[in-house]
């Protein structure tokens, strides 16, 4: 299922969700959170976020992720973020966000993990 911000690929109770937009702020925040939500809706055990698009996020954009960080974490499954361009691994290491998240260089690292 491909969303407006996303294209998403499910294997049973896990997904890879690729994040197609540059940047996420303004009105395409509350785009992303709708659809973090409908992706939230089915039950996930699992959730890999690639961020190789993204270039910059607003803290309406960071909230979204803590926000499907939490749903996960209470269903005991986990979140993995992957991809970060420079400015976001900076975003999430000054923000302390990267304690908070698993965050892999590559794709095929965050799936062996």
């Amino acid at each position: 299922m491909d969303f407006k911000t996303m294209k998403v690929q499910y294997d049973g109770t896990k997904a890879i969700a690729v994040v197609l937009e540059k940047r996420i702020y303004l009105g395409i925040t509350d785009v992303f959170r709708d659809e973090m939500l409908s992706l939230l809706d089915r039950e996930l055990s699992q959730l890999i976020i690639d961020l190789s698009h993204v270039a910059v996020m607003n803290s309406a954009g960071l909230g979204v992720l803590i926000m499907a960080q939490d749903t996960i974490k209470k269903r005991n499954g986990r979140i993995k973020l992957t991809n970060l361009q420079p400015l976001m691994q900076e975003i999430f290491a000054r923000m302390r966000l990267d304690t908070l998240f698993e965050m892999f260089d590559t794709l095929e690292e965050a799936i062996a993990n």
